[in-house]
């Protein structure tokens, strides 16, 4: 008989332990969530509000805390290093509101990836992005949300995220990627160039020249990055998207919108009308530097192109793009 009843209790221990465990997992009666586009697929609480993704978004996700999650995905340009770019050192020199806290390398799905921590807004906010590089695209799940990242003399992280982690890594362990060549990104432009100063807001493409948009020369930085990002636009055809450079001030902003690594970064310009007689904008050699720099680059005189007209300019914040 005591064996009988020392079986029982072992029987009802595990069935409290299973009840238990179901309660918690349906997060008080709120099952967990399935997402699946038939390229990418992720499992995330049902806590977490969804909101259609639209452009580089694959999904958005929002809670009642304010913090939020975005999955991404876009082509992948010309030149553009992952890691270089998703685990940015220097932004914090620039713009003391955005600064890295640490970054390490990690296995998403089965594939090197990329994590980083920042504090941003001065440590009211914080964001988490993990980076994965598959199938010529990149993929991305960022978060952000109240709360500042601490960290100890080591740079071990203390305090992140708190239980809007827990939400974070959900999506970020149950991700599978399709192993299959991925399809086009339907949203050309990687980036967007808006100079409020002059009027005029331009997709920023890596394809061609002659699109009617501006073109990343390649060879050129990328945002954020310690060196001089070069912008190629038209003086009179092809929409003429620099038609009117030649009138920016120094002290002006200019916007590049990055929509790949989700960062809204602002320039300031510092010089306008350097012209390079026979020099075309593409076969400058752009170099490192100390700060970011934005060059705006364009033919010159009008109709002409017997030389280039650069508009300089650096880097003064980052901020989460909304």
């Amino acid at each position: 008989m005591k064996h009988l009843n020392k079986y029982l209790i072992i029987i009802l221990a595990i069935v409290v332990v299973v009840i238990f465990a179901v309660n918690l997992g349906n997060n008080g009666g709120i099952s967990a969530k399935h997402f699946d586009n038939g390229e990418i697929s992720f499992d995330y609480p049902g806590t977490l509000n969804e909101i259609n993704g639209t452009g580089a978004k694959i999904a958005l996700f929002s809670d009642d805390s304010g913090s939020n999650i975005t999955v991404i995905k876009h082509s992948l340009p010309p030149g553009y290093n992952l890691a270089d770019h998703t685990q940015l050192n220097g932004i914090g020199d620039i713009d003391k509101s955005f600064q890295l806290v640490s970054k390490r390398n990690v296995t998403v799905d089965g594939t090197s990836g990329y994590e980083s921590y920042y504090n941003i807004d001065n440590g009211s906010k914080q964001r988490k992005e993990v980076w994965v590089e598959k199938n010529n695209a990149i993929y991305g799940i960022i978060y952000t949300g109240p709360g500042k990242v601490d960290t100890d003399n080591s740079g071990l992280n203390l305090n992140v995220m708190g239980n809007s982690g827990d939400m974070f890594n959900t999506i970020v362990n149950s991700i599978k990627i399709n192993d299959t060549e991925s399809n086009p990104s339907q949203y050309t432009g990687w980036a967007e160039l808006i100079m409020p100063s002059i009027g005029g807001d331009w997709s920023v493409t890596s394809d061609s020249v002659n699109d009617p948009a501006v073109y990343h020369i390649a060879g050129s930085y990328y945002p954020g990055e310690n060196g001089q990002m070069a912008l190629l636009g038209h003086h009179t055809t092809h929409a003429a998207p620099f038609v009117n450079i030649n009138q920016l001030k120094s002290g002006d902003p200019l916007i590049i919108k990055d929509y790949i690594t989700q960062k809204k970064y602002t320039y300031k310009v510092v010089s306008n009308g350097d012209v390079r007689w026979g020099v075309k904008g593409v076969s400058i050699d752009y170099q490192p530097t100390d700060a970011p720099e934005l060059w705006l680059v364009t033919c010159w005189p009008p109709g002409y192109s017997r030389a280039s007209w650069i508009v300089h300019s650096k880097l003064v914040s980052v901020e989460p793009l909304g």
